[in-house]
């Protein structure tokens, strides 16, 4: 996973507010595959975050294994996930 500049930005000015130290991504099992789930967290202790442009990121397994492709940017002053891409056919659930 990649992180621009503009998205460190806003998520480091997040953080902040919200008392947070570390971005949490997590696999959740759904109707096509795992979802990602993007949360601002604390670190817990013993956890051994990543960096990625300086923040902390901690990521299971199965997230890690899902994130390789990624970069979070930022658009009109909101985060976006780029290179993220369905792998349903055409069962219509993404």
């Amino acid at each position: 996973m990649k992180m621009t500049e503009e998205a460190k930005e806003l998520l480091e000015k997040s953080m902040k507010e919200h008392d947070c130290d570390c971005l949490r991504i997590t696999a959740e099992p759904g109707c096509c595959g795992a979802s990602l789930n993007f949360t601002l967290d604390q670190l817990k202790s013993g956890e051994q975050p990543i960096k990625i442009n300086d923040v902390s990121v901690i990521m299971d397994e199965q997230a890690q294994e899902q994130t390789d492709a990624l970069t979070i940017n930022a658009e009109n002053g909101q985060l976006v996930i780029d290179g993220g891409s369905c792998g349903c056919g055409s069962s219509g659930c993404c």
